[in-house]
């Protein structure tokens, strides 16, 4: 498994767990979005990762995107789950698969927007982590 795909794992099993998070969203969070789901939903977006080795450690700075879709009158929810998922990161560590360890995952943006289809808005935080490669040097 890559280092990306171990994170978004972790990440999606994370808030899953996370009684704020959940409270929110209920059991609606995908690694792809959904069709036919009960609105308000959270799915995976883009994730940009670079190399950041250093001394001794390999290492990947990764950045993913989270989207939380919702119709125009879930506004107030999707901005609660924003901060739900800033808090579910804040706290307890993020365990990913063996050999691969999140170092101090973080939201580091997060947004609300309308869409092109007026009805919709979605919700999009931008989480950061180094990601170590555990077991192997550079």
């Amino acid at each position: 498994m890559s280092a990306e795909a171990a994170f978004q794992s972790g990440l999606l099993e994370h808030l899953r767990n996370d009684e704020g998070v959940t409270a929110l969203l209920g059991t609606r969070i995908f690694d792809q979005p959904k069709s036919g789901v009960r609105f308000p939903f959270l799915y995976l977006g883009r994730a940009i990762s670079d190399a950041a080795d250093a001394s001794e450690a390999r290492l990947i700075d990764l950045r993913q995107t989270l989207l939380i879709r919702g119709r125009r009158d879930d506004s107030e929810t999707i901005k609660k789950a924003l901060g739900a998922i800033r808090s579910a990161l804040e706290t307890g560590p993020l365990t990913l698969e063996a050999g691969f360890a999140a170092i101090h995952p973080r939201l580091v943006y997060a947004d609300l927007f309308s869409t092109s289809d007026t009805r919709i808005v979605q919700g999009l935080a931008r989480v950061r982590t180094l990601i170590q490669i555990q077991g192997d040097t550079p």
